[in-house]
């Protein structure tokens, strides 16, 4: 025979008041009932909980049991709040994919926006292409990703960040001193490109701005980190999005291009509409280019700051 919840709060009664009247009242019931209760209790238990001579006192496997009913009975009020607060989508894990490049633009500030917003809910991180992403999302093995552009059938997202390509060369090519936009026709030595298998996007991008001959040749890679290895190492010129001359690389230039070969590049978050996950319900609404921005990130700081907001 399992013990009730009733008897736990019985017995924490009794064993807080230590007069069986007042735990009667605090419970809002009537004495006898009460007293069945701990014997019950006791009887399931196999142990004495009360020595109840001239005064109710604990023994001493009662004062250990009643630390742990305590926990249970924490932790049985706990839950109804809990569950609500999951079901909002207030706490909880979302799982995001990104890319290495898209990092650079805009995984900072998304890691700020869910802290700011839903200060409950963990991120796990996945480092994936965005190929790898778009199998995980359709899967549900993922819950939202950042990732090039073209989404395809059965998921859907919104473009969250938009960038300009720059070049970047090593520093010891000619091109590193001259003054003035850079013109990608001018560009002799051998490119650096992006794998058409791991980056497509990126990859068809540069493709429709590089003469064909030049860019088939081309060393590829998946990976920005990879590709400014190269550039550094003296084997080509790469076009990267601009966000990534964060990373400050001895012996890599970054050069922008004429306005003529400008191009830019989209980074979108993409989710599966057909999942009901509570903390992505939470936060698609938060997405949208202009969420990214500096203001945009201080407004939100600031709201949270406000007493009564």
């Amino acid at each position: 025979m399992d013990y009730s919840l009733a008897q736990l709060r019985g017995f924490v009664a009794v064993a807080e008041e230590l007069h069986f009247g007042r735990a009667a009242q605090r419970l809002q019931m009537t004495q006898p009932p009460l007293t069945r209760q701990i014997q019950t209790l006791e009887r399931i238990l196999g142990v004495r909980l009360l020595d109840r001579d001239r005064e109710v006192r604990l023994t001493a496997a009662g004062a250990a049991f009643l630390a742990d009913a305590r926990r249970v009975l924490t932790l049985v009020d706990a839950a109804p709040e809990s569950a609500r607060r999951v079901a909002a989508g207030d706490v909880g894990t979302i799982r995001l994919g990104f890319t290495a490049i898209g990092a650079y633009a805009v995984l900072g500030p998304l890691l700020s926006l869910i802290n700011n917003e839903l200060a409950g809910v963990e991120v796990e991180l996945n480092e994936l292409v965005s190929e790898e992403q778009f199998a995980q999302l359709s899967g549900n093995r993922l819950d939202l990703g950042l990732v090039r552009p073209p989404l395809p059938a059965g998921l859907t997202g919104v473009a969250v960040h938009t960038e300009e390509l720059v070049l970047a060369v090593p520093a010891e090519h000619p091109l590193a001193d001259v003054p003035g936009p850079i013109r990608l026709a001018d560009i002799s030595a051998d490119y650096i490109g992006y794998s058409p298998e791991g980056s497509r996007y990126l990859h068809e991008v540069c493709a429709a701005l590089v003469a064909t001959e030049d860019f088939l040749g081309a060393e590829v890679a998946t990976q920005f980190p990879t590709m400014l290895a190269l550039v550094r190492a003296g084997r080509g010129v790469a076009l990267i999005p601009r966000s990534c001359t964060a990373m400050r690389i001895d012996g890599v230039v970054y050069r922008e291009l004429v306005a003529s070969d400008a191009r830019s590049v989209k980074l979108h978050a993409c989710w599966n509409p057909e999942s009901h996950d509570p903390v992505l319900a939470r936060i698609v609404p938060l997405l949208s280019a202009e969420c990214f921005t500096t203001a945009a990130l201080s407004d939100h700081r600031a709201r949270r700051s406000t007493p009564g907001s």
